[in-house]
């Protein structure tokens, strides 16, 4: 079984109405897709780090409770665990007041064992923190060297680091290792000063990785570009809007692995390998049918680029969980029995 490991921030969310604190959880996009996964049956791993108290008990507590593997969390003494106060103004835009300090000996985990065609999701400021990132970008080039498939989502809140340009080298470097992008209407503001998802990906993100989904609740649409191809799916947005988002990239994961899409596949090698023994057939005169029987066997070969009908199944997916999550009584998708 093809297993998921999730690199994220673990942070514990407070949320006020008023000034009343009304409900406290686990927060962070990638640490709620990890448990979103793990409740329904997935093999998920989170790497991160937290202190040895009592925020910290309850952020592994919860995953563990959620089925996620806490074996690479590091949980040192020299710190307190973030947490994030949300308070939500009359429009609804939150304002966020956050406390904690980290260790200063940051992010020493003990590495996932990682296999081809596994799964790394990681983003967030997280995944651009000067602070953290020498030591995740290396279990991030660690498994891309193992052939996992590496999903990045780059979202993060534009408070964390007001000038952009300090951290668009770092923010480039994860588009270029990655295999897919995932991206909300805000984090593409946040990056690259537009909304306008085909714009960015034309102008910027198409440069460094082919497949790229955008999850725009804003306009109640999923749209997934690949290469010179774009499929939209319309999508129901009611409910809570960070669960909606994280049901999505849920969704997202669960169909490539539901439909084999391998880092193989979303390169599109595999069209021009069938191109080239196509080639070879006729100047041969062999059956390419043939010519395949003397790959030995490996599958890998035989696989063409994701199709128009994979990428709308990716969507349909994802729409589904978005669903299921932003109306559940938690957040979360209920765990598979």
């Amino acid at each position: 079984m093809r297993k998921i490991i999730a690199i994220g921030e673990c942070v514990l969310d407070i949320l006020f109405d008023g000034d009343a604190p009304r409900l406290l959880s686990p927060g962070g996009l990638i640490l709620n897709v990890a448990s979103n996964l793990g409740r329904i049956g997935r093999e998920v791993s989170f790497v991160g780090e937290t202190a040895r108290d009592r925020v910290g008990d309850i952020i592994v507590d919860s995953l563990k409770a959620n089925n996620v593997s806490v074996d690479h969390i590091d949980r040192y003494t020299e710190g307190v665990t973030p947490a994030s106060l949300i308070f939500r103004d009359n429009d609804g835009v939150p304002q966020i007041v956050r406390y904690g300090r980290n260790n200063d000996d940051s992010f020493d985990v003990v590495w996932p064992r990682i296999e081809k065609d596994d799964i790394l999701i990681f983003g967030g400021y997280y995944a651009i923190d000067p602070r953290v990132r020498p030591h995740l970008f290396e279990i991030v080039k660690h498994a891309s060297e193992r052939k996992a498939v590496i999903l990045y989502v780059p979202g993060f809140a534009p408070e964390k680091e007001p000038r952009i340009t300090r951290v668009m080298p770092a923010i480039l470097e994860n588009f270029e290792i990655a295999d897919m992008v995932i991206t909300r209407n805000r984090d593409l503001d946040t990056i690259f000063r537009t909304v306008d998802d085909g714009v960015a990906y034309k102008n910027n993100i198409s440069f460094y990785v082919h497949d790229f989904i955008n999850i725009d609740r804003d306009n109640a649409r999923l749209r997934y570009y690949h290469d010179k191809e774009m499929v939209e799916m319309s999508v129901a947005t009611g409910g809570n809007r960070f669960a909606w988002s994280v049901g999505a990239i849920t969704g997202v994961i669960e169909a490539m692995i539901k439909k084999d899409i391998t880092r193989f596949t979303l390169s599109g090698e595999g069209e021009a390998v069938m191109h080239t023994l196509t080639q070879l057939a006729r100047e041969t005169g062999q059956p390419v049918a043939r010519l395949m029987s003397q790959l030995e066997g490996n599958r890998d070969l035989l696989n063409e680029r994701i199709s128009e009908a994979t990428m709308s199944e990716v969507l349909a997916e994802a729409a589904e969980m978005a669903g299921i999550a932003a109306n559940s009584a938690d957040g979360l998708l209920p765990v598979k029995k």
